[in-house]
């Protein structure tokens, strides 16, 4: 399965249909790709993560277990997810059920009328989840670090906001939202799966909203402030048993010339990998750890690099000394031909596995198109990958992993 099959289709109205046939299978994944997430929220943290929540609370034609209902008595499914720079509603069915799917996307996006008494039944929901996130040590860490890493940026943004944050939110500021974020120009309609262009196309007419949608396109440059990166050293106490730490510095953004030497290095250092580095010196060597990583998250106009430790208190302070110590191996010793070989082939094998997921390759070939006007394809990025060199990934790893420069935020039981 390849992205590279895709056909973009671009209607009258600016709205873009990606096709991707695939040649087997009777299961079609199809979906909306929007260009707004949590960065998109302006003044009040949390609203692209209550609108799409809020998508499945009633139409101008369904209830709420309407909504619900409409796929699941086929054994499909319907979803959505937020992140900081996309919104994505999508589905899953049998292909005989595909105009059922598109149905349902179409009224959900396009004709969701935000109840008032959904909407507070929705803030209470909303602070479940945040509170389960902060009850759960990985993730509140992994947000806390971001928040104080990206200071005044969009990007600081909790996808789930706050709170107070999320009882400011009313139908006007959801309506205000959609006028601003959800035009046709700003979204792309996927469907994966073994269907005719032709049967795509004709559902998709049938079902489009007849209201014109014209709102112009926000740019990047409306969702970046002046923001300047202070290394910062904090140390919590918390309510958690374990001790936890997140150390990182901000690096490239996704369209950065070197972002592939990062994405290699930092996957030989703390990846998915049980033979990963950092895996194989703290957990497999000493036993002081049972969840140690590293990751590298790009985004538009800026990126983060990380590594994530959880432990016993009394084992941190020697675990952190030896994640240092292996970035900084990768900072003075050229990886050998057989180490940087094995190195391409386990990050590349990664991603072809990954690229059979009809669900993430909607959303790939979606974000491609928004962001570059293409989805690249992954023998391209294969491609990039089977040309670094061992010189390019130290050098990549002598400006990313300067100490001087990381942030640490350190969690610790309460005496």
């Amino acid at each position: 399965m390849s992205s590279s099959g895709y056909q973009l289709i671009t209607l009258p109205n600016g709205l873009r249909i990606a096709h991707v046939p695939i040649p087997y299978g009777k299961v079609i994944n199809c979906g909306f790709v929007i260009h707004a997430g949590s960065r998109n929220d302006g003044s009040i943290d949390g609203m692209a993560h209550f609108l799409e929540h809020m998508f499945f609370k009633g139409t101008k034609k369904r209830k709420t277990h309407h909504v619900l209902n409409h796929l699941e008595v086929v054994g499909g499914e319907l979803n959505a997810f937020t992140t900081k720079e996309i919104t994505a509603l999508y589905a899953k069915v049998q292909r005989k059920d595909f105009a059922r799917a598109v149905d349902i996307l179409f009224d959900v996006t396009f004709q969701s009328v935000f109840p008032e008494k959904e909407i507070l039944k929705e803030r209470r929901v909303i602070l479940d989840e945040i509170n389960m996130y902060r009850d759960t040590p990985e993730e509140n860490i992994y947000d806390e670090f971001q928040e104080l890493l990206f200071q005044e940026h969009p990007l600081a943004h909790n996808i789930l906001g706050t709170p107070e944050s999320i009882q400011k939110i009313d139908k006007h500021q959801l309506d205000q939202f959609i006028h601003r974020n959800y035009n046709f120009n700003n979204m792309v309609f996927v469907v994966v799966g073994n269907i005719s262009q032709d049967r795509v196309l004709k559902t998709v007419e049938k079902y489009l909203p007849t209201k014109e949608n014209t709102s112009a396109t926000h740019s990047l440059n409306d969702l970046t402030r002046q923001w300047k990166y202070s290394p910062f050293h904090e140390i919590k106490e918390s309510d958690f048993g374990q001790a936890y730490t997140m150390m990182g510095v901000p690096t490239y953004a996704e369209t950065h010339e070197e972002r592939f030497s990062l994405l290699l290095l930092n996957n030989l250092l703390g990846g998915p990998g049980m033979n990963s580095r950092l895996n194989l010196a703290i957990r497999e060597k000493y036993g002081y750890t049972y969840n140690i990583e590293s990751g590298y998250q790009p985004y538009s106009d800026n990126g983060m690099f990380h590594c994530y430790l959880s432990c016993e208190e009394k084992y941190m302070d020697r675990s952190i000394f030896l994640m240092e110590k292996e970035l900084k191996r990768l900072k003075e010793k050229k990886l050998g031909r057989v180490q940087l070989s094995q190195a391409k082939k386990q990050l590349c094998g990664q991603l072809m596995m990954a690229n059979e997921s009809k669900s993430s390759l909607l959303v790939h070939v979606g974000k491609g198109i928004l962001k570059y006007g293409r989805a690249k394809t992954v023998e391209e990025t294969i491609s990039q990958i089977d040309k670094l060199s061992a010189e390019k990934l130290l050098t990549v790893a002598n400006e990313v992993f300067n100490l001087d420069s990381f942030s640490y935020l350190r969690y610790t039981p309460s005496r």
